[in-house]
């Protein structure tokens, strides 16, 4: 008797379990056709930005050419308009909770293999890929930010742009959604820095105003900028998509167990009544 007390207990547990992960698997999905379409515009507003600023930068380098004030292609690849401290940095994009499946961990994995062959410093944004980083003791500085994981806020985002923006080099490691069941894991260069590996050859001039320096430097903070707040999105889908799959196949598991539960719940009243009939039937021999 008590133990089928206790498997009634446990599908009403199960029930609940999955009624929770069926209710986080739909607001993933909302979310995550919220977020889809602004995602592909700011896609398509980067690429036009990306396109505004090689064209101005081109044409800057190409005068300078003309002018002789730069020659080796190792100095036209280098030239930045933000003062930089010569430094690399690696951000980690994770989160606060879990239920992403593994989506997190990997990136971490994969981020701890590219910190083993690289001299860079440490941007952790989210509370588990703090707790991630402490755990592993890989030994080096860590600096540590927090940004709500369904609604970041623009004042933190800004923040962790004004601490990142002077670094020579900025790496972003980060989730990115292939399809609504497939999740990858990505490294986003956000420098702002666009190599030009084309020959110049004939190019338009331009008035710039008040500088071509100050126009120049504007479009590659915008970049940085932009770049970061399409990371973070990209990094939200891919999240969305990792907790519905997660939630899907907790949904399952759920349902699994609880098949298992009713065949042994409906084996043990079988038993019961058998039981009692006997215990009936043997008590009725006896009143004979």
């Amino acid at each position: 008797m008590l133990v089928l007390k206790k498997i009634k207990e446990n599908l009403e547990t199960t029930a609940d379990i999955e009624t929770i992960t069926n209710i986080y698997q739909e607001i993933a999905y909302l979310r995550m056709n919220k977020i889809r379409q602004a995602v592909l515009n700011n896609r398509e507003f980067i690429e036009e930005l990306s396109r505004v600023y090689f064209q101005i930068k081109r044409t800057y380098i190409a005068s300078l050419k003309n002018k002789g004030r730069i020659k080796k292609k190792k100095e036209l690849e280098k030239i930045s308009f933000i003062k930089r401290n010569g430094r690399k940095v690696a951000v980690f994009l994770s989160c606060n909770k879990y239920f992403y499946g593994t989506l997190i961990s990997d990136i971490w994995r994969n981020l701890l293999d590219y910190l083993t062959t690289n001299k860079t410093d440490l941007v952790v944004i989210g509370r588990v890929g703090k707790y991630l980083a402490e755990r592993s003791g890989f030994g080096r500085k860590m600096f540590y930010f927090e940004l709500n994981d369904d609604y970041p806020e623009k004042e933190k985002i800004k923040g962790i742009m004004d601490f990142i923006k002077d670094y020579e080099e900025i790496i972003v490691f980060h989730g990115k959604l292939s399809s609504a069941l497939s999740q990858k894991v990505a490294r986003t260069n956000i420098s702002g820095e666009i190599t030009l590996k084309e020959e110049f050859g004939k190019v338009k001039p331009y008035l710039f105003e008040p500088s071509p320096e100050d126009v120049l430097k504007f479009f590659e903070t915008e970049l940085i900028s932009a770049f970061a707040n399409q990371t973070i999105s990209e990094h939200q889908l891919a999240k969305y998509g990792a907790r519905m799959v997660a939630m899907y196949r907790a949904t399952e598991n759920a349902k699994e167990i609880r098949k298992k539960l009713e065949v042994e719940q409906r084996k043990l009243e079988r038993q019961l009544l058998n039981k009692k009939q006997i215990e009936l039937f043997a008590g009725f021999q006896l009143w004979i």
